[in-house]
């Protein structure tokens, strides 16, 4: 596959879409990402986990951090997948804590992974609220020891699952585990 099924494009809402089964995976860009992302490693992620495990995978950027903007995004998911899906959320630096923050009733969370969440950004008022409601069996977030997040990591330690990346910076360059690396950690376990 060389693109995605479907591109959604409505107000504040771009996503790519790949068809597959009722298990999906929600990747949402950092600020300023594309549904692509550098070199097409979302697109290359997609399309690798649906072909592997026949997953439905939407990737969506982050246009707007308004809560109504992920709910219109998960009514799309769960019109084109069906309306009890099961997601496995995935977040990349802002859309790490958008995840965070808008996740909430009527949602099947199957997980939510977070890769270098930028903590420094309400994290006393919406992230840490968030994380407690969530419960941490179902978060696990990611950060690189060169992330400028990577300080508040100890905040955090007892109320999610925490795994820190050696030498890896806000985009995980210079880690030994890379962006893939992560995906196929998150349904490998809970495939």
């Amino acid at each position: 596959m060389n693109d995605f099924t479907r591109i959604i494009e409505e107000n504040s809402i771009k996503m790519g879409y790949i068809s597959g089964s009722d298990k999906v995976l929600f990747i949402k860009c950092g600020q300023g990402g594309s549904i692509y992302g550098y070199d097409n490693k979302y697109l290359k992620t997609a399309c690798s986990v649906n072909e592997k495990y026949g997953y439905s995978v939407f990737v969506s950027e982050t246009l707007d951090d308004k809560r109504e903007v992920f709910e219109r995004e998960m009514n799309i998911v769960k019109t084109l997948v069906n309306k009890d899906c099961r997601i496995n959320f995935l977040g990349v630096s802002k859309g790490g804590l958008l995840i965070l923050w808008h996740c909430c009733d009527g949602i099947n969370v199957e997980h939510i992974t977070a890769i270098n969440a930028p903590l420094m950004i309400n994290f006393h008022n919406r992230t840490r609220p968030a994380i407690q409601r969530i419960g941490r069996e179902n978060i696990t977030m990611f950060y690189g020891t060169e992330d400028p997040s990577y300080s508040y990591v100890p905040f955090l330690a007892s109320q999610v699952n925490i795994e820190i990346i050696q030498g890896a910076d806000h985009n995980l360059v210079g880690g030994k585990i890379s962006f893939e690396d992560i995906v196929e950690s998150i349904i490998n376990t809970k495939h």
